[in-house]
């Protein structure tokens, strides 16, 4: 119980800092002033910072006495354009902007496992790098890091670890499970072109609108027939634009929407047959349908069993018995995490941070969500009694 003892008197700082984040969250590629803060308090500490050609985010390093495995814990820092509606009196300061994900607490819990770490190193055989990830929010974050190096520099990877906030976990606990953890996500943009004009002449013209609804309704399908049903898919169309004014036929449609998968063989052969379908549908109508995904495919977060078994086990011998919850189901929800574990094995586990206060389990991107700060110590624990076990001299 020493290192949870020690958190637990750290958890007035651990608290200040992230009560100072929450109060200056920063948008996905803007996280300079929050890079500047864990840049401080890890040189405060005496933990180098690898050079990487990086505008956000940074990557530590510690080594260890003795020589082994390389341990990533890997965290993300930016804020969402949602406006804070929580009534805190440490609510953001910025308006339109605020900490909705929980990566505040996710830096803060990743920044003070590094001190702790650091504070250790001669236990350690082997070598930590703590990653704190920009603009995971927009998908882009893991490939400029990717980009930067992150990958490359020495010592590489063995295992990489991560965390979420779970506002339907209660704070304290932890949840996970092994295999698919969270879904992958690509965005995806359909084009139909028809022929305007007036719409009093509709067989003057190819109606684009009417074939979008005819698709819209037959790209179900994918879910239903073309996809293995114990290997769930969901395809959901949030945006269709196209015309002005309603006495008249325009020329192009546009709907976007995304696709979420467990299994990277269900993404490929579902983007298949969406592109098919769209192309018959379209032709049927004589129309022209295109598929295209868009941004960044995010690859499905997928635990390795060996490393999540070695996480339940920290958990339960830093925690206590009964506060690491089995999942029984994967997520829908997305997350780059995923990006890094394709070089290495590893896992993600969520962090409770609901309890029976008002409004701690409204859910995720909700401006009037409240994370219980409870949640720090018991993610800073988490991954303390992970490395230490894993890294043992």
């Amino acid at each position: 119980m020493e290192i949870m003892q020690e958190i637990i008197q750290s958890e007035p700082q651990m608290i200040a800092d992230r009560r100072f984040l929450h109060r200056h969250p920063e948008l996905s590629r803007c996280e300079f002033d929050t890079t500047e803060f864990i840049r401080k308090r890890l040189m405060e500490w005496g933990i180098e910072i690898e050079p990487l050609p990086l505008h956000t985010g940074l990557s530590a390093i510690i080594h260890g006495a003795g020589s082994g495995k390389t341990i990533c814990i890997r965290h993300d820092i930016d804020a969402l354009p949602i406006q804070e509606e929580s009534g805190l009196d440490f609510s953001s300061q910025v308006s339109g902007v605020s900490h909705a994900c929980g990566h505040d607490i996710h830096s803060i819990t990743a920044l003070y496992a590094a001190k702790m770490l650091q504070e250790r190193r001669n236990q350690l055989a082997g070598t930590v790098r703590i990653v704190f990830q920009p603009a995971e929010e927009d998908g882009t974050g893991a490939k400029t890091m990717i980009d930067a190096g992150i990958m490359n520099i020495r010592p590489v990877n063995d295992i990489v670890i991560g965390l979420h906030t779970h506002p339907f976990t209660t704070a304290g606990d932890i949840c996970l499970r092994k295999g698919p953890m969270e879904a992958g996500s690509d965005v995806i943009k359909i084009t139909v072109k028809g022929k305007k004009g007036h719409g009093a002449y509709p067989h003057h013209c190819i109606d684009p609108i009417m074939t979008s609804a005819f698709l819209l309704s037959e790209l179900q399908a994918v879910v239903s027939r073309e996809n293995e049903a114990v290997k769930p898919t969901i395809l959901t169309f949030g945006s269709i634009h196209g015309g002005t004014v309603p006495n008249v036929i325009p020329d192009i449609v546009e709907i976007m929407g995304t696709m979420r998968t467990f299994y990277p063989e269900c993404r490929q052969r579902n983007l298949k047959a969406i592109e098919r379908i769209t192309k018959c549908v379209c032709e049927s109508m004589r129309a022209e349908g295109t598929v295209e995904c868009i941004g960044t495919s995010l690859a499905p977060i997928y635990n390795d069993d060996v490393v999540a078994d070695t996480l339940i086990t920290a958990a339960e011998k830093i925690l206590g018995e009964g506060h690491v919850v089995t999942m029984a189901h994967p997520s829908p929800g997305s997350d780059d995490f995923g990006v890094f574990m394709g070089s290495c094995k590893g896992a993600q586990f969520f962090l409770g941070t609901g309890s029976d206060a008002p409004n701690t389990r409204l859910g995720l991107h909700t401006g009037s969500n409240i994370f219980d700060e409870k949640s720090i110590r018991t993610g800073v624990a988490v991954l303390v009694q992970f490395v230490l076990d894993n890294l043992k001299s």
